[in-house]
């Protein structure tokens, strides 16, 4: 049995391009919940729960925005595409 080696090559390429999506993800995660949270805490009126659900809501946000975007290059991967990974490298660098 064959084994395409750019297949097995591109795998931790890969990784390192769905770590640098989800780290620019936290990122303007981490920028818009400081931004809706002071504006809220700005009134006095925002409870430690509601606080928790912004939170919350910021984490499900990106988590399901990303999800596409990590399976379309692990779908690259296992069809040994490497342009694909190579692009998403070089747009989050």
């Amino acid at each position: 049995m064959s084994v395409n080696t750019e297949q097995v090559e591109a795998r931790p390429d890969v990784e390192e391009a769905i770590a640098r999506i989800d780290e620019r993800g936290a990122e303007i995660r981490a920028e818009q919940l400081e931004r809706a949270l002071s504006r809220l805490e700005a009134t006095d009126e925002l409870t430690p729960e509601q606080r928790a659900a912004v939170e919350r809501l910021g984490d499900r946000l990106v988590e399901q925005l990303l999800a596409v975007p990590h399976e379309s290059l692990r779908d690259a991967a296992r069809r040994g595409d490497g342009e694909a990974v190579a692009t998403a490298l070089s747009l989050f660098e």
